[in-house]
C-alpha cells in the first residue's frame, strides 16, 4: 500500500514528517564546523555572502521634524501691482499677443498673469520679479515696434 501525502502516520501528517526527515538529512550531512561531509562538496562553506556581493545599504532618509510638518506652507511674496485695471488689461493683451498665456484679459492680476510676466521677463533676460509696473508696460509696448503713446 502506497502512502499518500494526505494520509497520516501515527496521527502526524505525512507532510510534517517529510519536513522533519529533510532537516535531519541536512544535519547528518553537514559537519558542525560548517563543512559538508558529502564528497565533492565545497570544503569551505560560509553562510555569509562576500562583501562585494552584498547590496549597498539603502540611503538614509531624513524625516522632517514635527515643527516642519505642522508649520504652515511658505508662500512666495505676491508680486507688486502698481498699474490701473485698464493697464493690467493692456499688459495681459500684450502678453497674449506675444504668446505668453496670461489667462483671460479680465483686467485683474492673478497667478497666471504673474507667471506669464515672469516667463516674459526670463525670455527677454530681465530680472524675474513678476511685478506689474510701468516699466513692464513700457517694455511690452517697445517690443511691439508700434509708436509709443
Amino acid at each position: 500500500m502506497a502512502l499518500k501525502i494526505e494520509e497520516t502516520i501515527g496521527g502526524a501528517p505525512a507532510v510534517g514528517l517529510l519536513a522533519i526527515g529533510v532537516m535531519a538529512l541536512a544535519l547528518v550531512f553537514t559537519h558542525p564546523g560548517g563543512q559538508s561531509l558529502l564528497k565533492g562538496a565545497r570544503a569551505n562553506y560560509s553562510p555569509q555572502l562576500p562583501a562585494e556581493r552584498l547590496a549597498p545599504p539603502p540611503p538614509q532618509v531624513l524625516s522632517p521634524s514635527v515643527a516642519e510638518i505642522l508649520a504652515p506652507p511658505k508662500e512666495e511674496p505676491r508680486p507688486k501691482v502698481t498699474l490701473s485695471r485698464d493697464e493690467i488689461g493692456e499688459v495681459q493683451a500684450w502678453l497674449r499677443a506675444y504668446d505668453f498665456h496670461p489667462g483671460p484679459v479680465d483686467l485683474a492680476a492673478g497667478p497666471r498673469t504673474f507667471a506669464a510676466v515672469k516667463a516674459f521677463e526670463a525670455a527677454h533676460q530681465l530680472p524675474e520679479t513678476g511685478n506689474l509696473n510701468r516699466a513692464l508696460l513700457e517694455t511690452l509696448r517697445r517690443k511691439s515696434g508700434l509708436p509709443l503713446r
